[in-house]
């Protein structure tokens, strides 16, 4: 799966994971999402829920992240 958003959202975890202010447990959420959208960039067919994990990793990661 090759696209402009998934790399658009890529680029945008790692930014927010290369702020100062983020506690280490903060850190790894946003690595642990990164880490699923490299695999869901890897598939070549991905499924419904393939996708829909993704979607629930990161936005728990962006969530947890923001909430503290």
């Amino acid at each position: 799966m090759k696209n402009k958003n998934l790399k658009f959202c890529m680029d945008e975890l790692r930014s927010l994971q290369n702020r100062s202010e983020l506690e280490p447990e903060q850190r790894s959420r946003l690595e642990v999402a990164m880490r699923e959208l490299r695999k869901l960039w890897r598939r070549a067919n991905p499924t419904r829920e393939d996708v829909y994990r993704a979607v629930r990793l990161v936005s728990e990661a962006i969530l947890t992240t923001f909430k503290k």
